[in-house]
């Protein structure tokens, strides 16, 4: 007769799924328990058993080699309904028990005795059972005091295990590496409806919104903020497991129906629809959900890889939720390969390159120097564009060994230009990164005294993201560079959300005006007053004015018009390489 289910049912299977022990691997101190109690009882077998939704799991089993029984076969199913240990002299004398298949056959019970594994909020999840297949007379109150004080020791084992490795310490989660290990010991590919295992991910809020919130109100207020949208997420999920994975993103694993998985979904949106409080502060949350179709398709340690990529591709393009496709995947190979591949670029004598583009003044078409953009001719992929590496780049700290090859080669050609009579002053691009420590100043110091280059020739652009974190920290490194007699320029100006409190105040010469503006000037009217608007503000702060991707002659007529001073762009020139430039110029060999 199958036990019936506990009334905390519910609640007890969430205790158990918390506790991130089902389908690990063997404990150590969980097996000396259960052997510890076979000998000490005489049974033939002892077991740390754990009553899930459908089954009976063993995390310790000393005299049994299956690893889980039906729960509809199991005695302990019965023992955490007892509200204390239960003792079953005889099985076969007992109308629960006999007409049991593990009674009937193997492992043919006659005795049992388990003592109830008991969370300390009071839920049952499991026992210590003792097993043996001759029935006994008599297991008195002084034995089951005793198996109950061993019960207790594996609780408390239980109860290490959950907190050790697997469990987030803010929100009381289990944690990415928990995650890890369910995705490893999945023992079915396919849920109970037949479909796939799906994850979903939820990135609750953007990094830089709960980093905001830290220094604004702190860490506490912050862990305060994570326990309370765990609880949310959990909550619109019917309790299933949620684990934490990053810093903002939670992960769900779901094997139910297609239909069934859009209703998860949408209970999430609409779980955060409103603004959430904290503390009498309301938090209107920007959520984005991730969606794996297929957990089983992908390596296990790519899961999370693949669900955070997807988020960021769902914020960049406003979908939510967005579904991993496999171009994702192909994307994600690509960029590993890329980014393990640029190391030993840097050091081959040929697969980087610089290309120059000249840039010309307005007012007679004279050229006034050229931009140093980097290339890349791999020996079996071939050009790689650096819109796609360079962004890569930019994500991990190769962004700055980027710089550094660029400021060395960039400085190294216009020693060779300058030792035959040739002043070509030349701009390098540099990225937010830089500007987090003063190894820029201090390279492009070392090799203008190396190579004994007028610092004049040289001009360091950087864009208006680069002053975001840290933008007296940056203001003071710009000065750095300029005492160093280096021209600065703001590159990009118009592309990111510059702060004009910070322009008043930007220890820069020149203002690049960002492309967006410059490709459309012809037609848009928007354009039309942006740009002027831009090129007057810059003179009236003392920037000379550039501007990027002119790309038609009447584009550049009408720049001359307005006032701006210098035109970069295909109209005028495509980037080449050095000695093609040195043609474009007319120097001599």
């Amino acid at each position: 007769m199958p036990a019936r289910l506990p009334q905390d049912e519910g609640a007890r299977l969430a205790a158990l799924q918390g506790y991130c022990v089902l389908d690990t691997l063997p404990d150590k101190t969980c097996d000396q328990i259960t052997e510890l109690a076979r000998s000490l009882f005489g049974v033939e077998i002892s077991l740390v058993s754990l009553v899930d939704e459908e089954r009976q799991w063993f995390k310790s089993r000393a005299g049994l080699p299956a690893h889980e029984t039906p729960r509809s076969m199991s005695f302990c199913a019965h023992a955490i309904l007892s509200g204390g240990s239960l003792v079953v002299l005889d099985a076969q004398q007992d109308s629960r028990f006999r007409g049991n298949p593990l009674v009937t056959g193997a492992p043919r019970i006659r005795f049992y005795a388990g003592a109830p594994l008991v969370s300390s909020q009071g839920h049952a999840l499991g026992t210590l059972c003792l097993i043996d297949p001759h029935p006994r007379q008599r297991f008195g109150p002084a034995e089951v005091a005793r198996l109950e004080q061993l019960a207790a020791m594996v609780m408390e084992r239980l109860e290490q295990l959950r907190n050790r490795g697997y469990t987030d310490h803010v929100t009381g989660l289990p944690n990415r590496a928990r995650l890890m290990e369910v995705l490893r010991t999945r023992p079915h590919a396919r849920g109970a409806a037949g479909l796939p295992c799906a994850a979903l991910g939820v990135d609750i809020c953007s990094r830089e919104y709960l980093f905001d919130m830290v220094k604004a109100l702190g860490w506490d207020y912050a862990e305060a903020f994570l326990v309370q949208v765990s609880r949310a997420l959990c909550e619109a999920l019917g309790g299933q497991p949620v684990y934490r994975v990053t810093t903002t993103t939670f992960v769900f694993l779901d094997e139910s129906t297609t239909a069934q998985r859009q209703e998860h979904i949408a209970n999430v949106r609409q779980q955060f629809v409103q603004a959430l409080e904290i503390h009498g502060i309301p938090h209107q949350l920007d959520i984005a959900i991730g969606v794996l179709p297929a957990v089983d398709d992908i390596a296990g340690s790519d899961v999370v890889r693949s669900l955070l990529t997807v988020i960021d591709v769902g914020r960049e393009e406003g979908v939510c939720p967005r579904q991993f496709e496999s171009i994702h995947a192909e994307n994600q190979r690509h960029a590993f390969w890329l980014l393990s591949a640029l190391p030993m670029a840097f050091n081959a004598s040929n697969e980087l390159s610089l290309h120059y583009q000249p840039k010309v003044r307005l007012r007679d078409g004279s050229c006034v120097g050229a931009e140093a953009l980097i290339r890349w001719v791999h020996p079996v992929m071939g050009n790689i564009s650096p819109a796609i590496f360079i962004a890569l780049a930019e994500k991990t700290a190769q962004i700055r060994q980027i710089t550094a090859w660029v400021v060395r080669h960039a400085v190294a050609q216009v020693a060779a230009w300058q030792a035959r009579g040739l002043a070509v002053p030349i701009a390098i691009n540099t990225s937010a990164r830089d500007f987090e420590s003063d190894d820029i100043l201090r390279l492009l110091a070392a090799q203008l005294k190396q190579h004994a280059v007028s610092p004049g020739l040289i001009e360091i652009e950087f864009t208006e993201s680069s002053m975001a974190s840290n933008p007296e920290g940056v203001r003071q490194r710009l000065e750095s560079l300029r005492e160093l007699g280096v021209k600065v320029a703001i590159d990009d100006f118009g592309s990111g959300f510059c702060n004009l409190s910070y322009l008043k105040s930007i220890p820069a010469d020149i203002m690049k005006i960002d492309r967006s503006f410059i490709r459309s000037l012809e037609e848009d009217q928007a354009d039309q007053v942006i740009v002027p608007s831009i090129i007057h503000l810059a003179h009236q702060l003392g920037f000379c004015v550039v501007a990027e991707g002119v790309e038609s002659e009447r584009t550049a007529r009408i720049l001359h018009h307005l006032g701006c001073d210098i035109a970069q762009g295909y109209a005028i020139a495509r980037p080449m390489p050095a000695d093609e430039l040195e043609q474009w110029l007319g120097m001599e060999p």
